[in-house]
């Protein structure tokens, strides 16, 4: 098949280990599981950007390395915008040379109204939590074919357009399983309220523990949230490069991956990357967590407060208390049995989040489009 991709121009693509940018970390990887599997691959990409197999059109567009999270300008986020309907619109003027489109542009709404003037199907995989305030946009097009991350992400939206459910899945093999070397905890993520850093702070300094922190954090946040509350037991690490001999000791030489997330997750492939390490993850039950980690096999999911319970978990305590609860589980917890649990985690994610089964459940997605389109003569050319 011939198929065209699509994600951001923030960076050049596929984006720089020092660059956090997960849609266009995800479509890299179905993008060479594309081209292994024998399919024509086109990808719209910044003017740098390189892929073994791949024809790039850049539109002569340099990266514009502008990041919404951190710098919350309007004309930032203008900025993006005005990049994805550019680099779309011509996808779609392109449209006649490709068997389907597949983007990765976080919002689906950018793309949808382009349905209607497009040659070939659209796919778009839904990076983003949706919103109800999303509805009527997205009830405008009941025809537009929706990916979505984790089964909790639709809940928001529900009657949509969802051709599949598909995780995302890392390249196991990049990541080294082997026993913990640390008593230290870890929180690697951006450094934002709604990354649950206080909490994850708070938990670990009433349990007594050490907790590293790692990301990249907005420096109003950083100075007033968090580096008050650093020492000797809370430190701040910074940013550390993807894949790095710093990345994988964070994770791999750690007790657990405490993310306490605020807010509902779409998927959180941090969750994958550490138990791939054989790392356990204490984690609020809010969007997908449910989904990834398997509460007491792979980690402890705690209930968000009294308010907002999701589940019987092993954990009884809610909000910072059932932090500290797991805390103490896995401090407790004999050697054997800790072990057992480092298996578990990367046994859960060669068998559930592994690039391999990612691009066959895309691909399979691909074939069953392209088989309705020859069986209802669509999109004639």
């Amino acid at each position: 098949m011939k198929i065209a991709y699509y994600s951001s121009n923030r960076t050049v693509f596929p984006p720089p280990a020092n660059i956090v940018a997960a849609n266009a970390d995800v479509m890299a990887n179905i993008v060479r599981g594309m081209i292994g599997k024998g399919h024509d691959i086109t990808v719209y990409a910044s003017k740098g950007s390189s892929m073994p197999g791949a024809k790039i059109i850049d539109l002569n567009l340099v990266p514009h390395e502008l990041d919404y999270a951190y710098q919350r300008e309007e004309w930032v986020k203008d900025l993006h915008i005005g990049y994805r309907l550019t680099y779309i619109s011509q996808m779609i003027a392109d449209s006649a040379n490709y068997d389907l489109i597949h983007l990765h542009v976080g919002r689906a709404i950018f793309g949808e109204p382009f349905i209607r003037f497009s040659q070939c199907p659209i796919v778009f995989t839904l990076h983003e939590s949706l919103v109800s305030h999303l509805a009527p946009i997205m009830g405008e097009f009941k025809d537009a074919n929706l990916i979505s991350i984790s089964y909790a992400q639709r809940q928001a939206i529900p009657n949509l357009n969802y051709i599949a459910n598909i995780y995302h899945g890392i390249d196991v093999g990049n990541f080294q399983f082997g026993p913990t070397g640390s008593d230290n905890y870890v929180f690697m993520s951006r450094v934002s309220p709604e990354k649950g850093v206080e909490d994850a702070i708070a938990a670990c300094l009433k349990a007594g523990v050490k907790l590293l922190i790692f990301g990249p954090g907005d420096k109003e946040y950083l100075e007033k949230n968090v580096l008050p509350k650093t020492g000797e037991g809370i430190q701040y690490k910074g940013m550390v490069e993807y894949r790095s001999s710093g990345w994988v000791k964070a994770y791999a030489q750690s007790k657990a991956f405490i993310l306490p997330i605020q807010w509902e997750e779409p998927f959180g492939l941090v969750f994958v990357e550490a138990m791939a390490f054989g790392t356990p993850v204490i984690a609020y039950a809010r969007g997908s967590v449910p989904e990834i980690i398997k509460d007491g096999k792979t980690g402890f999911v705690v209930n968000y407060s009294e308010n907002d319970k999701r589940g019987n978990w092993v954990v009884k305590k809610t909000g910072v208390q059932g932090l500290i609860e797991a805390i103490g589980l896995l401090e407790q917890m004999p050697e054997k049995e800790y072990q057992s649990m480092r298996r578990a985690c990367r046994e859960h994610v060669e068998k559930n989040f592994t690039v391999e089964k990612m691009v066959d459940g895309y691909e399979k997605v691909y074939e069953n489009l392209y088989r309705n389109i020859i069986n209802n003569h669509k999109y004639r050319k």
